[in-house]
Order: C-alpha cells, then sequence, then structure tokens
C-alpha cells in the first residue's frame, strides 16, 4: 500500500471520528448531552439550579379551530357506514320455491354490495345489476338490494318465486 492511500484512509477514518470527538469534548465540558437537550425540545429539562422546567406548547389560532372543529365532528350524528356491517344478520330469506312450480333460482353469487345516489347496486357474479335488471335470461330480476343485510331480493316473474342471494361473510 503506497503513502498516499495510507494517507486516504486515515483522513476517511479521521472524517467519521471528528464528529464523536467533538460531541465527548463538548460533554466533558458543558457536563449535558447536548444532542439529549435539542431532542427533547417538548418535555422536562433541568437547570443547573435543580428546578425542572416543564414546556408548554403555545397553540396556534388554527390549531385550536381545528381542535374544535373535531370536537363538532364527534358529535354529529352520521349514517351507517357501508364498510361497517354487524356480525350477525337479524332475518335472512331462505330461498322456497313454490310447489306447483319447481322454479330453480340461478346458480350465481353476490360478490358486493355498493351504495349510490341513484340507488344501491349488486354485483352479482361480477357485473353490475340494479332493481329492476334482469339475471340471465331465465325470467330472474332484481327485486330489492338491501345494504344493511347485504341481500339481494331476486323474483321469477312467471310463477312468483322469490329467493335471496346473501354477501358472505369473510371467514
Amino acid at each position: 500500500m503506497s503513502a498516499h492511500d495510507h494517507k486516504a484512509k486515515l483522513m476517511g477514518f479521521g472524517v467519521f471520528l471528528l464528529p464523536l470527538i467533538l460531541v465527548k469534548s463538548a460533554v466533558f465540558l458543558i457536563g449535558e448531552v447536548p444532542q439529549g437537550a435539542a431532542a427533547t425540545g417538548i418535555g422536562a429539562m433541568t437547570d443547573p439550579g435543580g428546578v425542572i422546567e416543564i414546556f408548554t406548547p403555545v397553540w396556534s389560532p388554527d390549531q385550536i379551530a381545528a381542535t374544535h372543529r373535531v370536537e363538532e365532528l364527534r358529535e354529529e350524528p352520521f349514517g351507517e357506514s357501508p364498510l361497517l356491517h354487524p356480525g350477525k344478520i337479524s332475518e335472512i330469506y331462505p330461498i322456497v320455491p313454490t310447489e306447483d312450480r319447481k322454479v330453480i333460482p340461478p346458480d350465481v353469487s353476490v360478490q358486493m354490495i355498493l351504495r349510490s345516489r341513484r340507488g344501491n347496486v349488486a354485483l352479482i357474479h361480477r357485473k353490475r345489476f340494479r332493481v329492476g335488471d334482469a339475471i340471465g335470461a331465465d325470467g330472474w330480476f332484481v327485486e330489492e338490494i338491501d345494504a344493511v343485510t347485504r341481500s339481494v331480493l331476486i323474483v321469477h316473474r312467471a310463477s312468483d318465486t322469490k329467493a335471496t342471494l346473501v354477501v358472505p361473510l369473510p371467514r
């Protein structure tokens, strides 16, 4: 190794060692850790007399207004969240075909129900359906989409057979 390479390695080592030496000498001369004092801008600090100072923050008018607004929003009544579902469904309608005509409901599943201003939308077998839309060519129509119970009531108009499709809960 040449003298130039040896000198460059020592300089590199010195660049990393110099801040450590400065901090240690400051602790020795001042008597407290400077980075600890700088990092604890909020909280308790002791002065040389042993008295504890408590830092109290000064809030800006915008911060105070934001705090008041948060408190107002906590008291404001909101409707049900479409994402929050109760753990138990209160009522499920069974699939009961009429006795005189055996009409079998279509073999489809409901993935999700979405709320919108124009009415609820059901995602059935990867397609969007609204109330009144036909499900396939077998005569089944969407009669009701209930977002609270996560169910879709379908009806076979020719036989007046009704069936309920329910969004399955995650397991």
